[in-house]
């Protein structure tokens, strides 16, 4: 890997964004000075659209769809550069999801083949990669996704998608909240139940409280629910 120093401090800083509010303005910092030295590094445009998407996740209302689009568009320059760039596909599948969401459904279609050539690159390189993401997010689009003849929407194959992505990231707490929203869907609710529950009693992940602290007020409307 090129410049794997400057990469080890940088995913040091996201991994510790919680831990200092500066941590995040840090690693983009050091990541474009990377790019501007040299424009071929494409984990650092891929990181860089990671920062826009934990950006992007805690900003408010207004400022979402901002922080996604620009995660959208310094991942593209990343798989620009590579296209089987590991951290810029995966990044810009996951920014791709949350733009499409803030537009509204019929912008969502229009980048569901360009989430599933994302991903399926990654699952080339690393199925494991952000603890079973590709799968996460795999699943995620085969359950938000309109069935056919409109789009790809498969509870089947979604259930599937998120079944090896707990395999591969167990203690992850979306792999648990998204599979149970899929169990909801389906009307299984003692599933669904099971996943929530485990959400709510898991401990806090250091470093990741306050990001936890939210899923775990997710489970807990979810459940509500049920």
């Amino acid at each position: 890997m090129k410049h794997e120093d400057i990469f080890k401090k940088a995913r040091k800083l996201i991994s510790e964004r919680e831990l200092d509010e500066a941590n995040l303005d840090t690693a983009y910092d050091l990541l474009e000075g990377v790019i501007e030295k040299d424009p071929t590094c494409d984990w650092a445009y891929g990181l860089i659209s990671e920062i826009y998407y934990w950006t992007g996740e805690f900003a408010d209302a207004d400022d979402k769809l901002f922080n996604f689009e620009q995660g959208v568009e310094w991942g593209e320059k990343g798989v620009e550069v590579n296209e089987d760039s590991l951290e810029a596909n995966f990044w810009l599948a996951v920014n791709y999801g949350s733009f499409g969401n803030e537009k509204g459904i019929m912008k969502s279609l229009s980048l569901i083949q360009p989430i599933r050539d994302c991903i399926e690159r990654v699952l080339k390189i690393d199925e494991s990669y952000f603890y079973g993401g590709p799968w996460r997010v795999l699943g995620r689009l085969y359950h938000k996704a309109p069935g056919f003849p409109f789009s790809v929407g498969d509870t089947k194959k979604s259930l599937e998608c998120f079944e090896k992505a707990l395999e591969l990231g167990p203690k992850f707490y979306l792999n648990h909240i998204f599979v149970a929203e899929l169990y909801q869907s389906l009307r299984n609710k003692d599933k669904a139940r099971e996943h929530l529950e485990w959400v709510i009693n898991a401990p806090l992940n250091k470093n990741h409280e306050i990001e936890d602290a939210g899923y775990k007020k997710d489970a807990e409307k979810l459940l509500g629910k049920l």
